[in-house]
């Protein structure tokens, strides 16, 4: 079992010369929650820098972890396992959310550190959020997030399970225009100046 700590940011602007280690079209529905848990199913088609297609059976838990009043750091322990094509198409018919589709685009920054973007689609259309994984709170809490990172969005309000429960009305009421905007600016830079072809 894995412990899971991450931060979430907006994006500032695209630095030139952006290093693209991979690029992923995800596809993901939550199949329960209680407390403590989430399952989360994924499809995960990667299109650089090899085409392939896996299914990912993925719980989270809370645990033994403490919280408090700060949500900028996310912590939950995760067990992945790869699953079928079947099983993925049969558990998604229990869905208990929207399906959340997305675009990630892994940028290494340093330190073994990965920005990690996630473009996203259908009613989630202009939302673009950028996670970093860390190895250890230590470094969650130190991290120097570079100049083009934007504001931090923590975890209370944009969480992908709070996104998978809310309608395009709802989650454009958590962000500001100039939010969308600046999005919207970022991702044509992306299909301009890396001819990625997001979706």
């Amino acid at each position: 079992m894995n412990k899971e700590i991450e931060r979430k940011f907006a994006v500032k602007y695209l630095p030139e010369n952006l290093n693209i280690e991979s690029i992923v079209h995800i596809t993901q529905a939550f199949i329960y929650r209680d407390k403590l848990t989430l399952i989360r199913i994924r499809a995960i088609k990667e299109s650089y820098p090899e085409a392939k297609q896996v299914y990912i059976y993925t719980l989270k838990t809370k645990g033994d972890i403490e919280y408090n009043n700060n949500y900028d750091i996310g912590k939950k322990y995760e067990i992945e396992n790869e699953i079928s094509k079947e099983e993925f198409e049969n558990l998604i018919k229990n869905k208990i959310s929207n399906i959340i589709e997305k675009t990630r685009i892994k940028i290494p920054i340093g330190n073994n550190l990965k920005a990690e973007i996630d473009i996203y689609y259908d009613y989630l259309e202009g939302m673009l959020t950028l996670e970093v994984e860390f190895p250890n709170e230590e470094l969650a809490n130190n991290f120097q997030k570079p100049d083009w990172f934007g504001e931090e969005l923590g975890y209370k309000t944009l969480s992908n399970r709070k996104l998978s429960q809310m309608t395009k009305e709802e989650w454009q009421l958590k962000v500001t225009k100039e939010f969308i905007e600046n999005n919207k600016i970022i991702i044509n830079q992306f299909k301009e100046n890396y001819n990625l072809k997001i979706k």
